[in-house]
């Protein structure tokens, strides 16, 4: 990209950046000392925080929040850890990684409501076994969703998490030459998964570090999630704070800042907590590491985690199939494994809100993720040109957005929407999407892009001399299978955002996850199970173009080219004088 001015157009994106940040902390932080010109509130105090600390609800919603966002992200490493050690060169891996593609594409509410009708009391998995096995002629009165341990939000983080983790291990194997340690160490006797526990996690743990890291804020912050599937008595902080931010009384808004500020804290603790406990880890178990045994006991512990991990990845797949089931289904009584009759009745009836709700998801998800397509190729490009490695302003500010709790950041955010008049509006909308979408897109985008090779764009460039049309038409074409997969991964991200849409869109814009989240709790599985289908179905198929269209690309423009060229042949001289 032939840039002029790189310093400044760096500076220019990075303010860009920063900008949206500043006024969703400052719009938190404020209200949280009860400091709120819009009330009529000019006065910094900490009543706020007083009754804040003084409501057992938030003491409540606390230690389920920890509990969930600090189990969740343990168990989803260890099962990701465990299943590339057991399967990494393994000829039947390779189904097992074809697998991670359509489970990450999917909305994390799409995932809640297949686990919900997985789970229920009278969801599938208690169908298959009743009554032969159980007896049960009607569904028993058990909690196996919405616990008050919040076990099954556990369970649902960890099925989201989990292949997410382990995608982004694979994705970091490079770095660390995978395969070649292993060759050596098993000449020397050592068995695969000691191998993988003495030498290889060690060296894979700082890669992937940031990573983690996200997972740890997400699990504490999700609401979606937790809406559909977590605890409501009590529920988790996240969503004690979403209910309190939309309280009809708005003193309520004060006491919510002050617990958005607080979890902010929080998640800076656990992930704190985190990596000192890291460094103990690493220090109690150096001795073992090191003492020069090819096995040991331990190494059963990783073939657990296998164990639990393929039925968590198994439990994701069987979720998504209930979902096109139930959205078909005309009657469907328990303890009945298949529904007695289908029918397309129910989509046919949903029609008209299916195609409402589609069309604003997919304007929204595309318009944010092309924006954003562009936006990290103008930020690699300043890059590469500034020579920078390390330090560079778009490196720390692109993860601000996604480490800090959604929940008070964007309704600090929301005050200025009102204030400028953007609220309710799908500018405002894909806007906020913008701001997660991004960060994916440019990771995704990074590594392919700062290592093309610029040699062809240089002799491109010496043979005919058009810096911007060589660059497209040269650089990012050889790109094309990066900047597809980076926008697959930035259109399922829009396409699972939850609270940008509502706080963002003020109601008068809804979304298929927005409406498949309000419509979880009404009971109709048969109208959820097609929103939630059809929220499933648009990342796939995208994921699938990105796949498929790379290698066809290439043969697909030159036939269009020979017949465009045969045709121009065919006409008559005359004609085109």
């Amino acid at each position: 990209m032939p840039l002029k001015s790189v310093r400044f157009i760096t500076w220019l994106v990075a303010i860009l950046l920063a900008i949206p940040v500043l006024i969703g902390l400052i719009g938190t932080l404020l209200p949280a000392f009860h400091y709120f010109p819009p009330l009529g509130e000019y006065h910094v105090t900490f009543a706020a925080w007083i009754s804040l600390l003084h409501s057992s609800e938030f003491y409540s919603s606390l230690r389920l929040t920890l509990a969930t966002g600090i189990i969740s992200p343990i168990i989803a490493l260890w099962m990701a850890l465990s299943i590339l050690a057991w399967g990494y060169q393994r000829p039947f891996f390779q189904k097992i990684e074809n697998l991670l593609a359509p489970i990450l594409a999917i909305p994390h509410a799409a995932i809640a409501i297949g686990l919900l009708f997985l789970l229920s009391p009278s969801g599938w998995l208690m169908r298959l076994f009743s009554p032969w096995l159980t007896g049960f002629d009607r569904p028993p009165n058990w909690i196996t969703v919405q616990d008050p341990y919040g076990l099954s939000l556990i369970f649902a983080i960890i099925m989201k998490e989990m292949p997410y983790l382990l995608f982004i291990m694979l994705a970091s194997l490079h770095a660390i030459d995978a395969r070649k340690t292993l060759e050596v160490c098993q000449t020397l006797g050592y068995k695969r998964l000691t191998i993988w526990r003495k030498v290889l996690i060690p060296q894979l743990y700082p890669i992937i570090r940031m990573p983690i890291f996200i997972v740890i804020a997400f699990s504490l912050t999700v609401v979606d999630l937790a809406l559909v599937i977590g605890p409501n008595t009590p529920s988790t902080l996240a969503v004690t704070l979403f209910r309190w931010f939309n309280d009809p009384s708005l003193s309520k808004r004060f006491i919510a800042s002050a617990g958005s500020i607080a979890l902010v804290l929080v998640i800076a603790f656990v992930i704190f907590g985190w990596e000192m406990a890291h460094c103990f880890f690493t220090r109690l178990t150096k001795a073992e590491r090191s003492n020069g045994k090819r096995s040991g006991p331990t190494d059963y512990f990783l073939r657990l985690g296998v164990v639990l991990g393929l039925i968590t990845l198994s439990s994701a797949f069987v979720s998504l199939v209930i979902l096109p089931i139930w959205s078909l289904t005309r009657r469907w009584r328990f303890p009945d494994a298949l529904p007695a009759s289908w029918t397309l009745d129910n989509v046919q009836h949903a029609y008209p809100l299916l195609l409402e709700l589609s069309s604003n998801t997919l304007i929204i998800a595309i318009v944010a993720t092309v924006i954003a397509c562009l936006m990290s190729a103008l930020m690699l490009e300043t890059k590469r040109l500034s020579k920078t490695t390390k330090n560079h302003p778009f490196d720390w500010l692109i993860y601000v957005p996604i480490l800090l709790p959604q929940i008070g950041f964007l309704f600090g955010l929301h005050i200025l929407l009102i204030q400028i008049n953007l609220n309710g509006t799908l500018v405002a909308i894909i806007g906020l999407h913008l701001m997660y979408v991004l960060p994916y897109v440019y990771l995704s985008l990074k590594g392919p892009y700062l290592a093309y090779q610029e040699d062809y764009l240089v002799q491109a460039n010496r043979l005919n001399n058009r810096p911007w049309r060589n660059y497209f038409f040269i650089k990012l074409a050889m790109l094309k299978p990066a900047i597809l997969t980076a926008f697959a991964i930035g259109f399922s991200v829009s396409i699972a955002q939850y609270l940008p849409t509502l706080i963002a869109g003020d109601g008068r814009y809804s979304t298929l996850t927005t409406e498949a989240v309000a419509q979880a709790a009404s009971g109709d599985r048969k109208q959820v199970g097609s929103m939630a289908l059809l929220q499933a179905f648009f990342p796939v198929f995208i994921f699938w173009l990105a796949h498929a269209l790379p290698p066809r690309w290439t043969k697909w423009r030159l036939s269009i080219y020979l017949r465009i060229k045969k045709c121009y042949k065919q006409i008559p001289k005359q004609s085109l004088k």
